[in-house]
Formats: structure tokens, C-alpha cells, sequence
């Protein structure tokens, strides 16, 4: 459960308050306070800014993650893996069943179609958020379907790492494909 509302009573702002001097709407501010819609990443940055707050205390992530995250400034790439597991479990979306894999599947494709959009307009920062919402996306999939998504790419880098094979139009075609 994320923070906003929280932290906007404790400075003893209203809603409009926070709107105004932000720019957003108050329907927008309140659904991200009731978590009706998530926000985006640039968007946790601002009010985060405006909050004078870290952004994994206002996303809501455990203490001792906040603690962490404070005192590193960075996160590995693992400790991330393992930040969005926690966060997914706090608002209970991994459940383990095929329903709820099958709508997981669905956010992994919009955020892959957000992706496109991006390289098409080459608007680096819609680039470099749908990357990182993917593989946010990607890492509750797994977990929903019981993987681990670090053992995945393990797994994929392996077979990977000895094949041979050839750069045609800027893809990379494996050597057992340019023999059929």
C-alpha cells in the first residue's frame, strides 16, 4: 500500500492543494492515493520531489527496504528483482493461478506495445520507462507462473552464450537458421 495519502495528511495538504502546485488533476491525485491507478515512474519522482520523501517510502516498500535503498542510493539488480516481488505480494497480485498469469501476460504485451510506440516516435524517455515497466511486468509473470525470472535468464544466457551466427538487417540469425 503506497503512501500518498499518508504523507500529503501529515504535512496537512488537501488534495486540491497537492493538484494545483503539481499539475494534476484531483481525480488523478485521489486514485493514486486509493490505488485505483498506479502512478508512472516520472510521477512518483515528482510528488516524491514534493513531498520531500524518498520513493520507495512513498511507493510503500517495507522499512527495512526503505532503510536499505536510502543508505545504498543503488540497488542491484537482484535487490530490485526482489523490491518488485515485494511490492507485487503487498497488493496481493501473485496468486499463482492461470487467471491471474493470464491478465499479467496482457500487462506484459501493453507494456511491450508502449515499447514500440517509443523506439517508433524515438522518445528515449517513453523507451527507458516501457523497458523498466517490461521487466517489472516480466518479473511478476514469472512469479505468478512459479519462476524465477533471474533462473530464466540464466537459463536463456546458457544456451545462448556458444551460439554462432550471423547480424543480417541489424537481427541476429542463428547459424542453424541460415543453413535452411
Amino acid at each position: 500500500m503506497n503512501r500518498l495519502r499518508q504523507v500529503r495528511k501529515q504535512k496537512r495538504l488537501t488534495i486540491k492543494e497537492v493538484a494545483d502546485e503539481i499539475g494534476f488533476s484531483e481525480t488523478r491525485l485521489h486514485q493514486y492515493e486509493t490505488e485505483k491507478r498506479e502512478p508512472r515512474r516520472e510521477t512518483w519522482l515528482k510528488l516524491a520531489d514534493y513531498y520531500d520523501v524518498p520513493v520507495a517510502y512513498l511507493m510503500g516498500l517495507p522499512d527495512g527496504l526503505v532503510q536499505h535503498i536510502n543508505k545504498t542510493q543503488s540497488m542491484t539488480f537482484e535487490e530490485l528483482h526482489e523490491a518488485v516481488i515485494q511490492w507485487a505480494n503487498d497488493r496481493n497480485m501473485i496468486k499463482k493461478d492461470k487467471l491471474t498469469a493470464l491478465s499479467q501476460l496482457a500487462k506484459v504485451t501493453e507494456e511491450h506495445g508502449k515499447l514500440s510506440a517509443g523506439i517508433n516516435k524515438n522518445d528515449e524517455e517513453k523507451i527507458k520507462d516501457s523497458l523498466g515497466d517490461s521487466l517489472v511486468t516480466l518479473i511478476i509473470l514469472a512469479q505468478d507462473l512459479d519462476f524465477d525470472l533471474l533462473d530464466c535468464l540464466n537459463e536463456a544466457y546458457n544456451v545462448i552464450k556458444d551460439r554462432k551466427g550471423k547480424v543480417i538487417d541489424g537481427s541476429y540469425i542463428k547459424e542453424s537458421d541460415l543453413h535452411e
